[in-house]
């Protein structure tokens, strides 16, 4: 059925492999002016390619087994063109504990596990600098102990998640030039009404341009990470952009959506 937006209606579509090209484009775009990215794309000697980087990444979502993730397209009913994309993670099998149900500490532990998942810890927000956590000795270079660091900072917390029936979203593009149309919304909706069916929650690691979206669809901030890039910058001795004195912080927000939350409409 087509959305109808201010311009022209479009679709939800499955995504096929002949899609990968203009997906893969349409993440470069998006994240050209991403600070993080940006840094990343700077590095002197291995500069990051944003878009290069998202075919491997496509491949290996849809060789996942069968109702493991959900990779959906926005298409204009008009011309054809792919306006964004959305990958939804599900996890919605039902939890079985290799715990002796019989043992009360072992129950306490396995439903303490699901409480944690499902409600807001109020976790303080963590910030970083590259003299927090550099290690001298180490074979990686400044920022490659930065991508460690976050990836190791991520997956400790999907490790909340990981005994709890939820969805969750891998990743969201929207082109630049179809951005305000509605189109994020959209995608993010397709999976959040599935959740409510479900009566799951949804987490998202949000890039700093998402966050806005994420809470008009009812995804409520749980934790932050706060990376100074300027002290990682430092250490590679790469310069802020042209006609900026600095590269700032950034912000990775960590957000939960309960079940049937509202959505809001600003």
């Amino acid at each position: 059925m087509p959305l109808s937006t201010e311009t022209t209606p479009f679709s939800l579509k499955t995504v096929v492999p002949a899609d990968f090209p203009a997906m893969a484009e349409m993440c470069g775009l998006a994240f050209e002016d991403d600070r993080h990215t940006m840094l990343k794309a700077a590095h002197p000697t291995k500069p990051y390619d944003h878009a290069a980087g998202m075919g491997g990444a496509f491949e290996y979502w849809t060789s996942r087994p069968g109702g493991r993730l959900e990779l959906t397209k926005a298409v204009d009913d008009a011309t054809g063109e792919i306006l964004g994309f959305v990958c939804w993670g599900i996890s919605l099998d039902k939890v079985v504990s290799n715990t002796d149900s019989t043992d009360p500490e072992q129950t306490i532990t396995t439903a303490s596990s699901q409480k944690d998942a499902e409600t807001n810890l109020g976790k303080p927000k963590l910030f970083v600098s590259a003299d927090d956590i550099l290690e001298p000795d180490s074979s990686l270079d400044p920022l490659e102990q930065l991508e460690e660091f976050t990836s190791s900072h991520l997956a400790a917390f999907e490790e909340r998640f990981q005994d709890a029936r939820c969805m969750y979203v891998i990743t969201i593009t929207v082109h630049p030039k179809h951005q305000g149309r509605g189109v994020g919304p959209a995608l993010i909706k397709r999976g959040t009404d599935r959740a409510d069916s479900e009566a799951v929650l949804c987490w998202v690691h949000s890039s700093e341009a998402g966050v806005h979206t994420y809470q008009k669809c009812g995804f409520e901030e749980d934790n932050t990470l706060e990376v100074d890039l300027d002290s990682w910058a430092q250490k590679m001795n790469i310069t802020a952009p042209v006609g900026e004195d600095k590269w700032g912080t950034y912000n990775f927000r960590y957000m939960v959506r309960q079940p049937n939350a509202t959505s809001r409409s600003t």
